[in-house]
Formats: C-alpha cells, structure tokens, sequence
C-alpha cells in the first residue's frame, strides 16, 4: 500500500501547513489529544515525569521542558518521514531505527493503534479538513506505513 505522487505531495504541502504554529506546538497538540483521548497511554510516558493523574492541559504541558522536548522530537521524526517518502531505503531504515528506540521503551506494537485516529484528528482539526478529504486519506495511508515500519523494527530489536 505505497503512496502516489500526488499522495506524498499532499502530505508534504499539509505538513508544512502544520507546522508553521512550530515543531513543538504541533507535537504537544498531538500529544494533549493522545493523553486526553487515551490517559491509560501515559504510564508509558514515565519518563517525562508528568504529574499524576491529573487533566493535563495544553499549557501544563508547555511549562514541562521533558515534555516540550519530546514533543518536538516527535514531530521532527514526522517532518523526516514525510522527507523520506519517496526514498524507500532511508524511510526503511529510519522506522526501522524508531522501532528500535520504542521497543527498548518497553513499547508495545498494539500501542500505535491509538496514535493513528488521534494524529487524524489533530491533523483534520488543525487543517479544518472533512473525514473523506484527500488529505486526511493520503494520511490514513501514510500512517499505515509509519506504523507498520516501526512496528517491523520493533521485532527486530534484540534488546
């Protein structure tokens, strides 16, 4: 399920439309919604020693420097895959890489599926995009790839 040119075109033109509010406001809005729609996710997140239990709001999350760092991590990595797209090795090896750092995090393959509708709706909010736009599918089907190739180096990691 690979990606047509005019696919890569559109995520390319609707990632640079998204990150001009910037890397680190991209990343925490898609983690504010993941935590919001999924808080049982942020035990995985030990790491970033975010308070508690409790709501975690947007602006919480800027004032905490391990979160804003991680998020910006997170979407520079989607800038890069959306870079590699059309450069099957590098992307290979690049999510290859990600499936490495997130299996010696203990992360589990079956923790992705909740990125995929949280990152689509982020993504069709922030852009005001309708659920059959060709933006949002052309993302549906890049997030497969995304998925599937840190997933695939997820099982090869020998750590």
């Amino acid at each position: 399920m690979g990606l047509d040119e005019e696919e890569i075109k559109l995520l390319r033109q609707s990632w640079s439309d998204l990150t001009a509010i910037g890397l680190r406001e991209l990343g925490l809005l898609i983690f504010h919604r993941l935590f919001s729609d999924v808080p049982r996710i942020r035990t995985l997140f030990y790491n970033l020693e975010l308070p508690g239990d409790q709501v975690l709001t947007l602006e919480a999350m800027r004032s905490i420097k391990k979160m804003s760092s991680h998020a910006t991590r997170i979407a520079t990595s989607i800038s890069k895959f959306i870079k590699l797209l059309d450069q099957p090795v590098e992307l290979k090896e690049f999510l290859n890489h990600l499936g490495e750092i997130h299996a010696s995090h203990k992360v589990e393959p079956e923790d992705f599926e909740y990125l995929a509708p949280v990152m689509l709706a982020v993504i069709g909010g922030q852009l005001n995009l309708k659920s059959d736009s060709p933006i949002l599918q052309a993302w549906v089907k890049a997030y497969g790839i995304l998925r599937n190739g840190i997933v695939r180096g997820m099982y090869t990691y020998g750590g």
